[in-house]
C-alpha cells in the first residue's frame, strides 16, 4: 500500500532541499556563532562616519562604532569573532543587508518609515539635518527664507535631502553632483553658490579637503530637516538589534562620540543631540 504525501509536505521537502534558509532561517547571532565572522558595511565617502583618510586608512566614527559592537558581540558569544569590513555605497547599503551580504551597515543613513519596510534600524546614534553650505562672504546675501530663484545649488541625488529641499525651493537652479566632494569643489570654484546636504557631512568634507571651517557658513543654523542616523539591520533579528542598541546607548559610545564630535576637542566638532 502506497502512502500518500500531501502537497504541503511535498513543498516543504522541496524547499528544505533546495532552499534550506527558507525553512529554517538562521538569525544573525546564530550565523556569526557558527561561522566565527561578522560582516559589516561602511561607506568610504561619508565623512566623518566612514571615509578613507589622507594616509589611505579606512576610518570614521562608524568604523569605531562597529568595532565597539564587535567587541560586545565577542563577549556575548564568548568566542573570538573575525570582523570583515565591506564597502557600502549610497546605492547598495540597503540591498546588501537585504541579501544578507552583510549583517549590519553603520553610516550616514536616515531612519524613515519607508526604508523600515525593507530593513530594520537600530536606535539613532546621531542627529543632524539639511543645511546650505555657503562661503562666508556670500552668507549675508543668501536668503534661505526666500525662494532662491535661479541660484545654482548643488545637491546629491538619492538622499532624503533631495526628496525634500528642492520641493521647498522649486525655483532654485538645482545642480546634480556625484558626491559631496564634487559639490564642495564646485562651491570653492564658484560654479555653485551653495551645496545642500546634512550639515555634519558638509563640515566633514571641508575638513577632508584641507579647508578652513571659518571660510564657510552653514545656513540656517537650525537645520531645515531632522535627520536621525541609525545602523541598518536585517529584519526579524530582535536579539541582534538589542545587542547593537545596547552598544549605541553604552557609556563607551558616549566617550567615542565626544572624541569625534565634541565642540571643544572633537576631530569634527558638531553639536550632538542624542535621542532619548
Amino acid at each position: 500500500m502506497k502512502s500518500k504525501i500531501s502537497v504541503s509536505v511535498l513543498i516543504a521537502l522541496i524547499l528544505s532541499c533546495f532552499f534550506p534558509h527558507f525553512v529554517l532561517a538562521e538569525t544573525v547571532l546564530e550565523k556569526v556563532k557558527r561561522t566565527g565572522e561578522l560582516n559589516a558595511g561602511v561607506r568610504k565617502d561619508a565623512i566623518p562616519f566612514g571615509y578613507v583618510n589622507r594616509s589611505g586608512k579606512w576610518t570614521g566614527y562608524s568604523v569605531d562604532l562597529i568595532d565597539l559592537i564587535h567587541k560586545r558581540l565577542e563577549k556575548e558569544l564568548n568566542q573570538s569573532i573575525k570582523l570583515n569590513l565591506r564597502e557600502a555605497t549610497i546605492d547598495s547599503r540597503f540591498r546588501i543587508v537585504q541579501r544578507n551580504d552583510v549583517d549590519i551597515v553603520c553610516g550616514a543613513t536616515t531612519i524613515t518609515q519607508t526604508r523600515s519596510k525593507r530593513v530594520d534600524f537600530s536606535v539613532p546614534f546621531f542627529m543632524t539635518g539639511a543645511q546650505f553650505l555657503v562661503k562666508l562672504e556670500d552668507a549675508p546675501k543668501f536668503d534661505y527664507n526666500g525662494n532662491l530663484t535661479d541660484i545654482p545649488i548643488a545637491f546629491l541625488p538619492g538622499t532624503t535631502t533631495q526628496e525634500i529641499i528642492p520641493q521647498i525651493y522649486p525655483l532654485a537652479n538645482w545642480k546634480d553632483i556625484k558626491s559631496r566632494q564634487e559639490g564642495v569643489k564646485k562651491l570653492k570654484e564658484n560654479e555653485v553658490r551653495a551645496v545642500v546636504s546634512d550639515g555634519i557631512l558638509l563640515l566633514g568634507e571641508i575638513v577632508q579637503q584641507g579647508g578652513n571651517l571659518g571660510d564657510f557658513v552653514l545656513l540656517p543654523s537650525q537645520p531645515i530637516t531632522t535627520e536621525l542616523y541609525g545602523c541598518i539591520l536585517p529584519q526579524s533579528n530582535p536579539q541582534w538589534k538589542k545587542l547593537v542598541n545596547l552598544t549605541i546607548l553604552s557609556p563607551e559610545n558616549r566617550i567615542l562620540q565626544q572624541e569625534w564630535f565634541s565642540l571643544n576637542t572633537g576631530e569634527f566638532p558638531y553639536i550632538i543631540e542624542q535621542a532619548d
